[in-house]
């Protein structure tokens, strides 16, 4: 059991016990392909445990908001693109999750479509994506 003096110095639980970073990826695999197949609470469930047992990984984060998006709870969406957003402000994936959740909320929509068209130039397929939202959107 983590002790609070672990805990303040960010000691997880996923180090706690023991994970590699090669057995968090591979389980982020194994979340993308049930989020692939459409299998949204297995992939829910999975992502869940990954973002306790280890709260600094932004691809957790970021897989949750789209599960959460697909499942039409959008408010947990956003909470999680947020928190994605805060690991890794630099990553395209990420920045394009969180526009996606920015989506939902007509209030938002003019940063979501700024975010969406500074991305649009990105190689992949998150220029892919950004384009295709763009061109649905109109913009």
């Amino acid at each position: 059991m983590l002790t609070m003096e672990e805990m303040a110095k960010g000691r997880t639980l996923a180090e706690e016990q023991g994970m590699t970073a090669e057995l968090g990826e591979a389980i982020v695999r194994i979340a993308g392909a049930e989020l692939e197949a459409g299998r949204l609470d297995a992939a829910r469930t999975i992502l869940e445990g990954l973002a306790i047992t280890n709260p600094h990984d932004p691809a957790a984060w970021a897989m949750l908001s789209q599960v959460l998006r697909r499942q039409g709870k959008l408010l947990g969406a956003r909470v999680c693109a947020e928190a994605a957003a805060r690991l890794a402000p630099g990553e395209e994936q990420v920045r394009l999750v969180r526009a996606e959740a920015l989506l939902g909320n007509p209030e938002e929509a003019s940063e979501a479509r700024a975010e969406l068209s500074a991305l649009a130039g990105a190689p992949g397929r998150v220029g892919e994506r950004s384009r295709a939202l763009l061109g649905a959107l109109g913009a």
